[in-house]
């Protein structure tokens, strides 16, 4: 008789804690403190294989280094084990139903195999509704990228392999926000193959609306034009120096030099003070020393967004808050960004169909001409929103979430 009690809890790496991810899931995490008497935290840094080579290489700080976040639901614990006995021993008494948040990369299969061992079932969040980017790179950084590559490409793919074979644990379900690849999986005879006879990462993907619309449906911030928001970009973000190392100072001053000055015109054309937002992730002091005129703020973004005139952007996925408010939006790019960087500043302002501006090239614009093709292009956001952020209008995508895990995992309103 099994009589151990069942509980939620989220295998992550620490690091990413410290990069926001209780900001990014704040509405899914309050439903689930609402509804499940104790969530548990799980550090996976520790229990991944060499586990000091892949914080180094994955540029995060020690386990011993983590402060818990501020203004955590009070029945979220965190669980740091140093190794997998200690995991392991953690489990005597437990039950766990995990969210897997964490990758299919080398040195994280070792955490695959342990949850595989102790025949963990595991659900995913992919409610993001943000487009997958490509990798881009030049010939200067073939090693870095071949590396890279090898990492995020051939282990996803030899993992799912994996559990194929019955070594690594499927997904049971995974929670998705992304109609356009449903729709394309579906076309594909291959891929429908696969999915059909349950040979994927996961064995059932249930479509649900993105973190970006349940931030809409619960909106409590004021809707208004006072400002112009840039969400801006670090040109050293972890992935980029994966790929080619630390970018070169003299081009970062130029960068920050043009976009200023092109932001300035923004700001004095259309008589709107300008705020720039960053990512959690991101260093405070580190992008005000680049921004001496304008006000820098962290995790302040939607916010800022739903009371924004115009919203400029190189490739953040917060640019999503602005398009569900059919705000104005200009994509940005500079002549001094690595070809990736480019390339990903490309892919929105493509996919949803805005205006995409080199900030030095295109600094002469006319003010008019301007405002009229931003309020022209509003009307192609509903494709995208339709794609990636609303499939059941006015249903939360946490609500759904929650509901599920109930149903299929705690035997609740079956």
């Amino acid at each position: 008789m099994n009589d151990k009690k069942k509980y939620i809890a989220i295998v992550t790496s620490f690091g990413l804690i410290h990069s926001g991810m209780f900001h990014h899931h704040r509405i899914l995490f309050k439903k689930l403190s609402n509804n499940f008497e104790k969530i548990f935290v799980i550090n996976s840094q520790n229990l991944r294989f060499f586990p000091k080579i892949a914080k180094s290489i994955n540029m995060e700080k020690n386990d011993d280094e983590f402060i818990e976040p501020e203004n955590i639901p009070k029945n979220f614990f965190f669980f740091n084990p140093k190794n997998s006995n200690e995991f392991s021993k953690f489990l005597e008494d437990k039950e766990l139903i995990i969210i897997n948040n964490f990758t299919k990369h080398f040195f994280d299969l070792k955490v695959q195999f342990l949850l595989k061992k102790h025949k963990i079932k595991q659900i995913q969040v992919s409610n993001l509704g943000t487009i997958g980017f490509g990798i881009k790179t030049s010939s200067k950084h073939l090693i870095k990228s071949l590396i890279f590559h090898f990492n995020q490409t051939f282990f996803n793919k030899f993992t799912v392999f994996l559990t194929n074979l019955g070594l690594v644990s499927k997904l049971e379900i995974r929670f998705f926000s992304n109609l356009r690849d449903i729709k394309n999986m579906k076309k594909n005879f291959f891929k429908r193959f696969l999915y059909n006879k349950k040979l994927l990462w996961a064995k059932e993907i249930k479509l649900i609306n993105s973190r970006t619309y349940d931030i809409f449906l619960e909106n409590k911030f004021p809707i208004s034009e006072d400002y112009i928001v840039h969400l801006d970009a670090n040109l050293n973000h972890r992935h980029e120096l994966e790929l080619r190392g630390v970018w070169d100072e003299e081009k970062t001053k130029l960068h920050y030099y043009y976009l200023e000055k092109f932001l300035k015109k923004l700001s004095n054309e259309f008589k709107k003070e300008v705020l720039i937002t960053i990512h959690p992730a991101y260093d405070l002091k580190e992008h005000q020393k680049y921004f001496k005129d304008f006000k820098v703020l962290k995790y302040k973004t939607s916010e800022c967004i739903y009371k924004s005139f115009i919203v400029t952007s190189f490739d953040s996925g917060a640019i999503t808050d602005a398009i569900l408010l059919k705000k104005k939006i200009i994509g940005l790019q500079s002549n001094f960004m690595s070809i990736n960087e480019v390339e990903h500043s490309k892919i929105y302002p493509q996919n949803v169909g805005y205006l995409h501006l080199n900030t030095k090239d295109d600094y002469s614009f006319d003010k008019n001409e301007l405002l009229e093709k931003m309020n022209n292009n509003i009307k192609n956001y509903d494709k995208f929103i339709s794609n990636y952020h609303c499939f059941k209008p006015n249903i939360s995508g946490s609500d759904e979430i929650v509901q599920t895990i109930k149903e299929r995992f705690f035997d609740v309103n079956k």
